[in-house]
């Protein structure tokens, strides 16, 4: 009984031991944060003028200077924080400034260290730092790390950090190359980290158009806007209509239709695809341009055996004016569909709602009056049941 009692006494001291023990940590590490923020706070203070010389000189065709003081460890690591943002912030002449006050300042060479020695998060942040500083000499360690990252976060941290530091169009490519063999299922990922280069890669991008290989063809063309659509890059996105991938075929046509408006002869190609995604692009394509002569191919997309397809041309179709309505109605009161006729009905009816709805207070348009007019032909309904 008392060896019992004993047990008992021992097991309660060492357990308040444990606990006092685990508090005192606590208290220490909540102090060491406060005092490590509160320093930084003050060399960040200390520094201030010196962060307002750099933004204010980013223009200038000198290089910036540093610091006219020596800089303690500390200090070197508060002046980086607030450098990286201002990086982060900035491109072309600016960052190259930037880059050049780095280097200047031994920053690059710390985070080199850094991304040698340091495993994991430790080591993602300082290739992340690497990136900012668009430090060039780093790109053979950033490699090194990206084969031997296996967390996909951190993969695609290292990939931007190269895109940032990189002076070679070919880096670029291994990089984007290695990076699809390990996730092939994040081709707009991959178009942003392409995006923060300071290189032209629209070169690169015209080849992996052509490159045969779905994955770097959805990155190609996630990395194109409309806007740098020229004859060449349109006729090889023409080409891709034939592609196996069903997602590259979707991609292209949404990169065809984004510009300006295609052939009448070439919308009804694209309305002839089997993919019911590629037909409800161009009929959604169809209202953004808002011509006339697509009325037809419209009325025909009514007839589709895909809702989505329906919904898109009868949403084209109220876009056109009081001919696209005149249209629509005709499709409502004359096909044998229940589906499309009631879809036809609800396009129309919030069309008329809306027009009546912009027009709140104001004297009736030409326009809504002949739309009522129509609508009133095809349906002989009263005006309070139409809206």
């Amino acid at each position: 009984m008392f060896q019992h009692l004993q047990a008992a006494y021992l097991f309660l001291i060492a357990s308040s031991a444990l606990i006092v023990a685990g508090i005192i940590v606590l208290l220490c590490l909540k102090y060491r944060h406060l005092y490590v923020t509160r320093e930084k706070q003050r060399l960040a203070a200390k520094h201030q003028d010196y962060i307002a010389y750099v933004l204010s000189h980013l223009d200038e065709k000198q290089p910036l200077e540093v610091p006219a003081v020596s800089l303690g460890k500390r200090e070197l690591q508060v002046l980086e924080e607030k450098l990286i943002e201002i990086a982060e912030r900035v491109k072309g002449k600016h960052r190259e400034q930037l880059t050049a006050l780095f280097e200047k300042l031994g920053l690059p060479e710390l985070e080199l260290g850094r991304l040698k020695q340091l495993p994991g998060p430790m080591r993602t942040d300082a290739a992340y730092k690497l990136g900012a500083m668009g430090y060039e000499k780093a790109t053979p360690a950033l490699f090194s790390i990206l084969e031997a990252e296996s967390d996909e976060a951190g993969r695609y941290i290292i990939a931007r950090a190269i895109a940032r530091c990189t002076r070679s169009v070919s880096d670029l490519r291994v990089m984007v190359e290695k990076m699809v063999e390990s996730s092939p299922d994040s081709p707009r990922l991959l178009a942003e980290v392409l995006g923060d280069s300071p290189l032209d890669v629209l070169p690169l991008l015209r080849e992996w158009i052509n490159s045969g290989d779905s994955r770097l063809m959805l990155v190609a063309m996630a990395c194109l806007p409309a806007a740098n659509l020229d004859a060449s890059l349109v006729d090889g996105l023409w080409k891709l209509l034939d592609a196996e991938e069903k997602e590259v075929r979707i991609q292209a046509v949404r990169l065809i239709v984004s510009g300006e408006r295609v052939s009448a002869d070439q919308i009804n190609v694209l309305m002839a695809s089997p993919d019911w995604e590629v037909r409800a692009i161009v009929a959604k394509a169809m209202g953004a341009w808002r011509e006339v002569d697509d009325i037809s191919a419209l009325q025909q997309a009514m007839d589709d055996q895909n809702w989505w397809v329906k919904y898109h041309a009868a949403r084209s179709l109220v876009k056109m004016g009081a001919e696209g309505f005149q249209a629509l109605c005709e499709v409502a009161s004359r096909t044998p569909h229940k589906e499309t006729a009631d879809l036809a009905m609800q396009q129309l009816q919030e069309a008329l709602h809306e027009d009546r709805t912009a027009g709140q207070g104001m004297p009736g348009s030409y326009e809504r009056d002949h739309k009522l007019t129509i609508y009133h032909s095809y349906f002989n309904r009263q005006k309070e049941r139409a809206i």
